[in-house]
């Protein structure tokens, strides 16, 4: 098991040896819950990585599974007391405005060591201005102090982009059409092109436009994103849509993603034609 993660990613992974465990032991989940007097649906969102059991829970369950190697409970239950650490997007003021499932996004993508992806019709969050996440996120339903939380959360998932060893890599297909909607008016539009510009110059990111004139493509079916970790976690695909966040697990259905996320990086243009294009947009503004 990979010694990298924060606090979601060490839930996942617990959860993935619980079931590895469990099923090594011939034991069903409907055995794991009798034997800790709890719902099979508990035990499934343990191996989901979606909670967190106790520590005398976790002891009971090495025991269930006949794990009486001390060097393997101990290592076990190390990752339980890490992953029990509270993320900065799990505070309480965040976890109250942001949408079903982003708080796990979130947490996800700050344990990530990369990410690919495509968002119909906007920007991509991790690479929007103040000023146009509020105006991406402003609703007549929310109050503006909500706005305010989610704009901070956005912004504060930018952090990884910084440059270091331990930089997030970004590798971004952006839809034209969002680049010619004036989201926020001319100006907020104008400096979000020009942050795109900049964006592209560093090392760890890569920007491409998909431009309209291509056509049907994989991407019009909705926004993704493919998150990869280290070596011993697999790619977690994420679909957003009105519906709810969809995380995807299954190796199929991951492997269907990354053939869309080929296919949308082969029709986009190249990453310097993609700097021509953001660059006469701005010239065409100015001239505006």
């Amino acid at each position: 098991m990979s010694e990298m993660g924060g606090p979601t990613v060490r839930r996942r992974r617990l959860g993935s040896e619980l079931r590895r465990l469990r099923e090594a032991a011939n034991l069903d989940q409907a055995a794991a819950a009798r034997h800790l007097e709890c719902s099979t649906s508990k035990i499934s969102r343990l191996e989901k990585g979606k909670g967190l059991a106790k520590a005398i829970e976790l002891r009971s369950l090495l025991d269930l599974y006949k794990v009486t190697d001390d060097e393997a409970r101990n290592q076990l239950l190390l990752i339980h007391r890490q992953a029990a650490e509270t993320g900065w997007w799990e505070q309480a003021e965040y976890e109250q405005v942001l949408p079903s499932g982003h708080g796990v996004y979130v947490g996800l993508e700050s344990d990530a060591r990369s990410v690919q992806t495509w968002q119909l019709g906007f920007v991509p969050g991790l690479l929007q201005t103040e000023d146009y996440a509020r105006a991406v996120l402003s609703d007549a339903r929310r109050q503006s102090a909500d706005v305010d939380r989610l704009v901070h959360v956005r912004m504060q998932r930018q952090a990884r982009l910084a440059d270091g060893p331990d930089a997030l890599d970004v590798w971004a297909v952006i839809d034209e059409g969002a680049l010619l909607r004036p989201v926020g008016g001319p100006d907020v539009m104008r400096a979000q092109v020009q942050a795109l510009i900049a964006a592209a110059e560093r090392p760890n990111i890569t920007i491409q436009v998909c431009p309209l004139a291509k056509g049907a493509h994989p991407g019009l079916a909705g926004s993704f994103s493919i998150l990869e970790f280290g070596p011993s976690d697999p790619r977690v695909g994420y679909v957003d849509g009105r519906g709810g966040a969809l995380f995807v697990e299954r190796d199929e259905p991951v492997r269907q993603l990354i053939h869309d996320f080929d296919r949308m990086r082969a029709v986009a243009l190249d990453e310097y034609e993609s700097a021509a294009l953001l660059r006469d947009l701005i010239a065409a503004k100015e001239t505006q």
